[in-house]
């Protein structure tokens, strides 16, 4: 059988993530490929080592321009702060190597364009780490807009809250633009961004408010936040190429949410919502029911439900597993010269759409989105 040796690049938390996931492709499904754990790469020597051993990967490495040059590596896994994603996916490319990246593709449009021009001249498969649009409930919900049991999208609403700001070291390379951070936006917010693109298609234009909690004294929002002091959270709204309309809300200063991913999505037919905590579930209601029916009805999601692996419903679906149904997608567009979804294009306008953001809410103006790049 075929092998495709992966290198990984960072032995942190989505390193292991995407460690047990690769694990998991391969034996939740016949991919036609034989997986192999080559290399993983992290530029702390205890963390490469340990991480190493303990995640089942076969060789480790401080230096990423090895898992590049190695003529044996035929995916490049890039699993570090955002600020390190151009340099090594651009390098990768440039060896042939199809790039599987984390999210956000970068923290700048103009960086993820050139990320994304890159990938088109190398022909090789690209993949960005949006794996909530993964879960089977999320993508059920697309199949169902895609048959137009639907109707016409109408409204989308979303939120990603979460409680961090409250508790993590102020310090951490998430929390500063010099050492990489993306900000709540950037980080947790453009994967509802993703998730509502890939739903409803390009958001054309938005306009938005930002804040940045006082880091010491939990005083509030801080008045005048330094260019290196990233939002806390943020709100906006959206009209997409199609006119609907969406709102959004993100925050790492929400007591009590752990990891509260929502979206609800009002249609013309129909209705469909998602939480994240409860993310085997599906929730659809129909306008067309019988008056004394009509309402919300719960959906648990089996293998009848796209990227589900269980006959029996209920059984649950965690986050390494939606992180094996992501990779699952990215090594069948290898295996069959396709193309995986969402890709450095999808990502980049992703970016294009934070970036909108933000510089709405400095101007206090609606701000048109750039359409999105194409062939890559």
């Amino acid at each position: 059988m075929r092998e495709l040796r992966i290198a990984i690049i960072g032995g942190g938390f989505m390193g292991r993530a995407h460690s047990l996931a690769y694990s998991l492709a391969d034996i939740a499904d016949d991919l036609g490929v034989k997986l192999i754990k080559e290399l993983l790469v992290d530029d702390n020597p205890a963390v490469a080592s340990a991480s190493g051993e303990a995640l089942g990967w076969r060789q480790s490495s401080t230096d990423w321009h090895e898992a590049v040059n190695r003529p044996d590596i035929d995916i490049i896994d890039i699993c570090t702060p955002p600020q390190f994603h151009a340099p090594i996916a651009i390098a990768a490319l440039k060896a042939g190597k199809h790039v599987l990246c984390e999210k956000p593709i970068s923290n700048n449009a103009a960086e993820a364009i050139s990320m994304c021009e890159e990938a088109r001249r190398a022909g090789v498969v690209t993949q960005v780490g949006f794996n909530y649009r993964h879960t089977p409930a999320v993508a059920f919900a697309r199949k169902l807009l895609d048959e137009g049991k639907l109707g016409v999208p109408l409204e989308f609403r979303a939120s990603y809250l979460q409680e961090g700001s409250f508790y993590a070291d102020p310090d951490r390379w998430r929390a500063r633009r010099a050492t990489g951070g993306s900000g709540t936006v950037g980080d947790i917010g453009s994967h509802i961004i993703d998730v509502s693109e890939y739903l409803l298609g390009d958001i054309k234009q938005v306009a938005a408010l930002v804040r940045t909690l006082e880091p010491q004294e939990k005083a509030g929002w801080v008045k005048n936040a330094s260019e290196d002091e990233l939002d806390d959270a943020g709100v906006w709204v959206a009209e997409y190429a199609d006119g609907t309309i969406g709102s959004f809300a993100v925050s790492s200063a929400a007591s009590g949410r752990k990891n509260r991913y929502y979206y609800a999505l009002d249609c013309t037919k129909g209705a469909v919502e998602f939480d994240w905590n409860r993310r085997e579930e599906f929730r659809v209601s129909y306008v067309d029911e019988a008056k004394d029916h009509l309402g919300f009805r719960t959906i648990h999601t089996n293998n009848l439900h796209p990227g589900g692996w269980w006959r029996l419903a209920g059984l649950g679906t965690g986050y390494p597993d939606v992180s094996a149904i992501q990779i699952q997608g990215f090594v069948r567009a290898i295996v069959s010269g396709g193309v995986a979804r969402p890709g450095f294009a999808d990502a980049t306008h992703t970016q294009q759409v934070v970036d909108a953001i933000h510089q709405a809410a400095r101007e206090r103006s609606w701000v048109e989105v750039p359409p999105r790049q194409r062939g890559c």
